[in-house]
């Protein structure tokens, strides 16, 4: 079973509860939890990997980048490494290459597309992460139904005009938009002598 620490916004941990608990429906004041998602980037082409999810709890048959729950007692950087793992099959000492680029604060429960409204509240790194060899992803069939590439400049389209789960609203905007500005500093970064090639 899944445990989720809980916060207030400001990212003080107030205690834990199951993930099921946190979803049903029955808290009156709904707390905050940490989630992880990350621009996994084609180091040859520049291209961002998005992912069509699968049977899973949440927006199944969405776009999406690789993303998932931060559990009890993870740091949001451990947990990014386990879903890049566990969905995509990128290996630990690749995974660990990650960046992060920004905390976005998402309260779900005020968005103006009902579609993506729901009863949560999230603080969400984002991270990202080049790949040297994309034939070593290998998604997995549960999760993840299908993945693609789209270009850096399609990619932020998609996301802009909420083509994906990712929920880019007026009240998010500013968030997203130090996101992207961090995000093009990183694909056009050149690869220092230390990067690994994997």
């Amino acid at each position: 079973m899944d445990v989720l620490d809980i916060y207030t916004k400001d990212g003080q941990k107030i205690g834990e509860m199951p993930k099921k608990a946190y979803y049903n429906g029955n808290l009156k004041d709904i707390p905050w939890i940490k989630c992880c998602t990350c621009f996994v980037v084609d180091a040859k082409t520049g291209n961002i990997l998005f992912e069509k999810r699968g049977k899973v709890e949440l927006d199944s048959g969405k776009l999406d980048l690789c993303s998932g729950h931060v559990r009890s007692q993870e740091l949001p950087f451990q947990a990014m490494i386990r879903e890049l793992r566990e969905e995509l099959n990128i290996s630990e000492s690749v995974a660990s290459n990650i960046k992060h680029l920004s905390d976005v604060h998402i309260d779900y429960t005020t968005l103006s597309d009902e579609e993506n409204r729901k009863r949560l509240k999230a603080i969400v790194s984002i991270f990202a992460l080049k790949v040297h060899d994309i034939n070593q992803i290998k998604k997995d069939n549960i999760e993840v139904v299908k993945t693609g590439w789209l270009s850096h400049k399609d990619s932020v389209s998609f996301i802009k005009n909420g083509m994906t789960r990712i929920p880019y609203e007026e009240s998010f905007s500013q968030q997203f938009e130090e996101v992207f500005s961090k995000l093009d500093d990183f694909i056009i970064s050149k690869k220092k002598d230390s990067d690994k090639i994997y």
